[in-house]
């Protein structure tokens, strides 16, 4: 199968990406939640609020939640079901979306509270998320590469398993998990949260699911789907 890294390095994208797109911390909630609250369990529930929507529903959802309830974990937890889901309707699944956020909240106050998102270490704490229902392991990654910094964690979402697979750095039913390897791999460590927004940007310009713009990307030299396409 042809793939990127036979005429490119992830270093050499990765430059290329950086000099060709924005990347605006307002356009992404998981960065708004991060910027304007900065507690790692707002990041958390904005990451939860992005599932299945896009970052312009979820960012209006995520400041009535901030300003209608708050979004420390003590704030949601002794928030009504109805009331938190009326609060972030915008982001779409609100009664599920709601539900999680009330059991994440309920889960890190029995941890220890907001404290225990920093202090414990990123693969246990990856599990405990895990093991909390509405949680998976896009939130889990997003939260350990942004807040935490964490080495060995690079996120997947829509657009970077797209791009993945268009690279090919995997094939078309990989999962999650392979996903994420194969873009840990070849990007390097160190680089993860960066590389993903910039995917993330990559994909909602340029390599877009329907009809992608190929002629203009700033990779379409090295990319293998771009060199069928073109």
């Amino acid at each position: 199968m042809a793939s990127i890294r036979d005429k490119a390095t992830g270093a050499e994208v990765l430059e290329r990406l950086k000099k060709s797109l924005r990347v605006d911390w307002r356009d992404y909630v998981a960065l708004v939640a991060y910027e304007v609250d900065g507690n790692p369990f707002a990041v958390l529930a904005a990451i939860i609020l992005s599932q299945n929507t896009s970052d312009k529903n979820s960012i209006r959802a995520y400041m009535r939640l901030r300003s209608s309830i708050g979004v420390r974990p003590e704030d949601v937890a002794k928030a009504r079901l109805e009331d938190v889901e009326e609060a972030i309707r915008p982001a779409g699944l609100s009664r599920q979306k709601a539900r999680a956020l009330k059991l994440l909240a309920s889960k890190v106050i029995e941890w220890g509270g907001e404290e225990y998102l920093l202090r414990e270490e990123p693969g246990v704490l990856r599990r405990k998320l895990l093991s909390v229902q509405g949680v998976g392991p896009k939130t889990a990654d997003v939260f350990l590469s942004l807040v935490r910094k964490a080495p060995g964690v690079f996120a997947v979402d829509t657009h970077a398993a797209r791009i993945a697979k268009r690279w090919g750095l995997v094939g078309d039913k990989a999962g999650y998990d392979e996903i994420s390897r194969a873009l840990l791999e070849f990007f390097g460590e160190g680089v993860s949260e960066e590389a993903h927004r910039l995917l993330i940007a990559l994909g909602r310009t340029y390599c877009r699911a329907r009809n992608p713009l190929c002629r203009e990307c700033p990779v379409s030299d090295v990319c293998p789907s771009a060199q069928q396409r073109l």
